[in-house]
């Protein structure tokens, strides 16, 4: 997961762009400083050691994930919660009716969706730090495809959370559903269309990325108005996205600013730096969001307002 822009970076030149016949291998010994980088790489200048060098092949760069160098924590820290989020994607059919046994196929279909889409961000993400250092092109490609992961697990958050928070109001369901389909839609076009690359569009790229983030605002004050503060505080698991937006206004500032490796910079070359921070950050906040799911789901069970279970 990353929020660089995709128009970065310098054209490469043609000793950049010209695979070496020989790609050494993706060892601690191979690593560079950001001063050996081409221009196209270069982002953080305060992670000042161990990049990998330039791979031109997709095996090189797979092998390099299991190596030590200062993108090894970006790439497993998002890896491993994708493994997990991937096999619960199927397990939660068994999972939820064993602690749930009234659980319709909706209720599954709808934990299921979300994990999917939890595993298709940090998968994306994961891709990415995996083969940014294959070539300019392939580092651009992969660059839009995280910013679409990101998208993926918006649009997944907020339709779970409107279906336990709006469980038996099903017209603010599915007109909320649509709402951020469309923006999400929108915002994938926008993000993979080469028309809408480059500068020119960056404003409107990030202000399109923000507001379907923002939607999920409207929802949270509609449920206070229908409910009542103290039944969304008890029955929507609003505490804990609250927490969810806490910790991710947390992760992005941290990241903006660069934290702490712009009070020491080449410290955190390793382990440590803002980036790390960032995703592991993500991976707490996607936890939270999963409890507030479950804590709705399980007022909702137990004091259903449609219907006895």
């Amino acid at each position: 997961m990353d929020f660089i822009t995709a128009e970065k970076g310098a054209q490469p030149t043609l000793s950049e762009t010209e695979p070496p016949h020989h790609p050494p291998p993706p060892s601690s010994s191979s690593l560079l400083t950001y001063d050996e980088l081409p221009s196209w790489h270069q982002d953080n200048p305060l992670i000042r050691t161990s990049y990998r060098r330039i791979s031109y092949s997709v095996l090189s760069s797979l092998r390099s994930s299991l190596h030590i160098h200062n993108e090894t924590l970006n790439i497993h820290t998002h890896s491993v919660p994708f493994l997990l989020c991937l096999f619960f994607t199927g397990f939660i059919f068994y999972l939820l009716p064993h602690h749930y046994p009234s659980a319709s196929r909706a209720d599954k279909a709808v934990f299921s969706l979300w994990f999917a889409l939890s595993a298709a961000c940090l998968g994306l993400s994961a891709g990415y730090h995996t083969l940014m250092n294959h070539s300019q092109k392939v580092a651009s490609r992969w660059l839009r495809l995280d910013f679409v992961g990101i998208v993926l697990m918006i649009l997944g958050d907020f339709a779970s959370g409107i279906y336990v928070a709006f469980y038996c109001e099903g017209r603010l369901r599915v007109g909320y559903w649509c709402m951020i389909l469309a923006l999400a839609g929108l915002s994938v076009v926008v993000l993979l269309h080469p028309r809408f690359q480059g500068p020119r569009w960056r404003i409107f790229r990030v202000g399109l990325f923000v507001g379907t983030a923002c939607s999920g605002f409207a929802p949270i004050v509609n449920a206070i108005v229908v409910f009542g503060w103290r039944e969304v505080v008890r029955g929507t698991g609003m505490p804990w996205y609250l927490g969810e937006g806490g910790l991710l206004v947390v992760a992005a500032t941290v990241y903006a600013m660069r934290i702490p490796e712009r009070y020491r910079p080449g410290k955190y070359d390793l382990v440590g730096h803002s980036h790390q921070i960032f995703h592991a950050l993500v991976v707490v906040a996607t936890g939270l969001h999963l409890v507030g799911l479950l804590t709705a789901y399980n007022y909702e069970y137990h004091h259903p307002r449609c219907g006895s279970r």
